[in-house]
């Protein structure tokens, strides 16, 4: 009898821990996609003070230009060989981002980190399955448009590059979970 006193104790004490290790776990996804929005905006930085230019092809001179983590922007950053060859982005090869293996979700996907492909190409997934968003102040004038779910008037904001996670629903329009640099 008295050892089934005890397991039921043990089992409402384990009941009360289950939202609380849950809730850990979910803050420590924000935290860990907060650093990788925050290295890859240092990454992006450190390409500009290489190259004193974006890494993007042309780039705009009339606004902001908005990419994803995709091979678009990774593969740069990743110096993959591609980007290497004469009228590259990044022909010196120099490795901007470093971070740790994706793993596989659903739907062909990644979770938390690079999926490294052949010849160093690469994309970067958030903890939620999803590219993180980039914009960069392609006019340089050192004034970004605030995306339309981050204010309620068009206001711009003093920076560069901003980086941001849409959060856990994956949804940018939905603020309350967004993970952002600014």
């Amino acid at each position: 009898m008295e050892l089934l006193v005890v397991i039921v104790i043990i089992g409402i004490l384990a009941s009360f821990m289950f939202p609380v290790a849950t809730g850990v776990l979910r803050r420590a996804e924000d935290r860990n996609a907060e650093n990788t929005c925050h290295n890859l905006k240092n990454g992006i930085a450190a390409y500009f003070t290489e190259y004193r230019k974006y890494p993007v092809l042309g780039g705009s001179s009339s606004g902001d230009e908005q990419l994803f983590s995709d091979h678009t922007l990774m593969d740069v950053l990743l110096a993959a060989e591609g980007e290497a060859r004469p009228g590259g982005l990044n022909p010196r090869r120099i490795v901007f981002f470093s971070g740790r293996q994706a793993r596989p979700a659903a739907g062909g996907k990644y979770r938390k980190g690079i999926k490294l492909e052949s010849g160093g190409a690469g994309e970067l997934w958030d903890p939620y399955a999803e590219y993180y968003r980039v914009i960069l102040d392609t006019d340089y004038n050192n004034r970004i448009m605030a995306p339309s779910w981050a204010s309620d008037d068009s206001s711009e904001l003093p920076a560069t590059v901003i980086v941001w996670s849409a959060g856990r629903d994956n949804e940018d329009n939905e603020a309350r979970d967004n993970i952002t640099t600014w």
